[in-house]
Parts: structure tokens; C-alpha cells; sequence
């Protein structure tokens, strides 16, 4: 047992927590509808709760660490509603945004995938040693305690994106948007362009090489490639679209193109992509529920170290059922027919578990030696 019981769950971090996560969700949603892709945010949340929790006389790793936890479920809960609730308008059943409907569903959903990733930690984390680099990244941040530091490279870096944005054409137009340049080519269409974005610059910087390389090859496919083929191929399976694009110029034709035919392919290649982690993945979800289960059966005092501990797997079912009968409510309330509503909860139940495993984390050993230093 630990001596002096050291602050975790405090006030004060979960007040920080639920700031920082407002911030980063709205910086994330502005991002995932410009740029189609969200960003970790686990890494800026570690640096940012350092420093303040240092600036309010200091903080224990472990009360950092909720913070953190805390803070970079916010670009979660932004993926979850700006990839899931347009869909509602695009079939039909909303006219427009409902912020009460949105917060509602985004509640629900955030406090089921809480409870989703319990049964996943040990397996994933522990058992399967599986690689989570952002959390291990946030990990170093919180052991090093980089917070001064690692705010004074954030503050620049915004005060830099800030004046860049400025510049832009939403602003003093000093700089345009794209550089782009495009010219027909027979029937098809000659098309090099790029975003001038500062956003875009720092989400490139941000994935990293290998996800870059990922983003550039499918646009090179779809620009260079997917709708060249199209127009000079395919042009007369849709009268309609090949007698519009026939007006236009070649950068507008392309991106009508783009908009009508070609873009469904990137989204195909998503799905593709996240059906394949999943089945990747089926051993280690298999024994993570196993798990869950196995220490839901035992008895006794748990003589675990405290960093070891989980919700027990009794309070996870008790919270699922609680949590998924107002959103079968929710839902059911939003569109009004118990053939859709029962579908979409089953859905979000089943989806939500199995991607709850790709954002988890990591709660590192070294987080062990650490708290050991102060046990008696």
C-alpha cells in the first residue's frame, strides 16, 4: 500500500481535463471537416496539464496522467460525431444540427467507449504488447516532466499557425489558398495542386511520413489516375455529368468529377482499411473480453499493485446496460421508427467495441517503478 495516498482523481484534474478537452475537440472537429482526418491530441494534453498543474504548486504523475487521459478523449468524441451524426441529415432525418441531440449522442457514446476500452487494456497493453506510439509518446512527456518547455513550443507554434492563417485568403488574402495548376489533356484532365493551408501543414506534420505517404498515393490515384480514367472512359455512363463537365474549365471539371465519382473511392478504401484492423485484431479482442470475464469470476481482496487495477468487469456490464437504454431512447426519438433505432444501438454497440482498442493510451510499465518509489 502506498504510504501517503498520492492525488489522482482530483478536482483539479478533472476541471483541467474537461477544459482541455473542450479545446482540443473543437480544434479536432475544425480539422476532421477540413481536412476529412482528425489528430491525436494525447501529446499536446500531456504537455499543456504539466505546465498548469506545476504553475498550481505541482502534480503527481499519476494526477497528470488523468488529465491527459481526459484531455485527448476530446479529439475522440469529435471523430466519433463528425464521421457518424451528418449522417442523419444526409438521409434525411434531421434539416439541420440539433445541439442538445449532438451533446446527447456524444455523451453516450464517449461514456461507452470508457467503459469498452476496461476488458481491452490488460490484453492489448500488457498481454499483447501491443505498440500505441501516441501514448507512449505522452508517457515520455508525463516521466520527464517537459511541461515548461513543451508550452513554450506550443505557443509559438500556435502564434506562427495564427498569423499564417491571417495571411491566407480568410483573411488578408495575402496568400491564396491552393497553388494549383491544370489543362485538358485529350478528353482527360492534366490536374497538380496542393493546400496552402497552415492546418494542413501541421496535420502533415503531425501523422508523420508514413501516413503522409498514405494521403499523398491516394491522391495521386484519385487525381491522377481514378479521374483521367473516368473522363476518358467512362464519360458516357452519366450523360448528366459528362455534359456539365463538358462547360467547364479543367480544374473545375476535375474536382466535379472529384465530388461526384471519385471521392467514394477514398471512403471505400477507409472502410476497407478499419474492417482489416479489426479482423487483424480478433485474437486480442477475443482475449480481452476472456480477461475481463476471468477477473470478474475471481475472489478474494485484490493485492494488486494500484496501478494494475480495473473497474471491475460486473460495474462494466452494469454500466453498458445503463448507458445503451437511453441511447436506444435517443435514437428512437430521433427518427421515430424502432426498425431503424434498434439497428443504429446495435451498431454503435458492436462498432464502438471494436474500435474502442485503436485510440487506448498506453499505461506504461515504467508507471509501476515509478509509483514504487513511494511505497512503504
Amino acid at each position: 500500500m502506498l504510504a501517503t495516498p498520492v492525488p489522482q482523481l482530483s478536482f483539479r484534474a478533472v476541471l483541467l481535463a474537461v477544459i482541455l478537452a473542450t479545446v482540443l475537440a473543437a480544434a479536432n472537429t475544425y480539422l476532421g471537416l477540413f481536412a476529412g482526418l482528425t489528430i491525436a491530441s494525447a501529446i499536446p494534453a500531456a504537455v499543456v496539464s504539466m505546465a498548469v498543474l506545476r504553475a498550481l504548486g505541482g502534480g503527481h504523475i499519476l494526477e497528470n496522467n488523468i488529465v491527459q487521459t481526459g484531455a485527448s478523449a476530446g479529439s475522440s468524441i469529435a471523430t466519433g460525431v463528425i464521421f457518424t451524426v451528418p449522417a442523419l441529415v444526409m438521409l434525411g432525418y434531421w434539416q439541420d444540427f440539433k445541439y442538445g441531440w449532438v451533446l446527447a449522442i456524444a455523451g453516450l457514446g464517449g461514456l461507452l467507449g470508457v467503459l469498452f476500452s476496461i476488458p481491452l487494456r490488460r490484453s492489448m497493453i500488457i498481454e499483447q504488447n501491443l505498440a500505441f506510439p501516441e501514448g507512449k509518446a505522452a508517457a515520455e512527456v508525463l516521466r520527464a516532466g517537459e511541461g515548461q518547455g513543451g508550452v513554450k513550443v506550443l505557443a509559438f507554434a500556435g502564434l506562427l499557425g495564427g498569423f499564417g492563417k491571417l495571411a491566407a485568403a480568410s483573411g488578408l488574402r495575402l496568400i491564396p489558398d491552393t497553388a494549383a495548376i491544370s489543362s485538358w489533356v485529350g478528353k482527360g484532365v492534366a490536374y497538380l495542386g496542393t493546400n496552402l493551408s497552415p492546418a494542413l501543414l501541421g496535420v502533415g506534420y503531425i501523422v508523420g511520413i508514413n501516413i503522409g505517404i498514405v494521403i499523398a498515393a491516394g491522391g495521386v490515384i484519385a487525381w491522377h489516375i481514378a479521374i483521367p480514367a473516368w473522363l476518358t472512359f467512362f464519360r458516357d455512363s452519366d450523360p448528366a455529368l459528362a455534359a456539365t463537365v463538358a462547360g467547364l474549365d479543367a480544374t473545375r471539371a476535375a474536382f466535379a468529377v472529384w465530388s461526384a465519382k471519385i471521392r467514394y473511392l477514398g471512403v471505400g478504401a477507409m472502410l476497407i482499411g478499419g474492417l482489416w484492423t479489426i479482423f487483424a485484431l480478433r485474437g486480442s479482442l477475443l482475449t480481452g473480453i476472456r480477461s475481463g470475464l476471468q477477473a470478474a469470476r475471481s475472489s478474494g481482496p485484490d493485492t494488486r499493485a494500484e496501478t494494475e487495477r480495473d473497474i471491475p468487469m460486473r460495474l462494466m456490464l452494469i454500466g453498458l446496460v445503463l448507458f445503451t437504454l437511453p441511447l436506444l431512447a435517443l435514437y428512437q426519438a430521433i427518427v421515430g421508427q424502432w426498425s431503424v433505432s434498434i439497428p443504429m444501438t446495435i451498431i454503435m454497440i458492436v462498432a464502438g467495441f471494436l474500435c474502442s482498442c485503436r485510440s487506448r493510451p498506453t499505461w506504461p510499465a515504467w508507471l509501476d517503478r515509478r509509483t514504487t518509489r513511494s511505497r512503504a
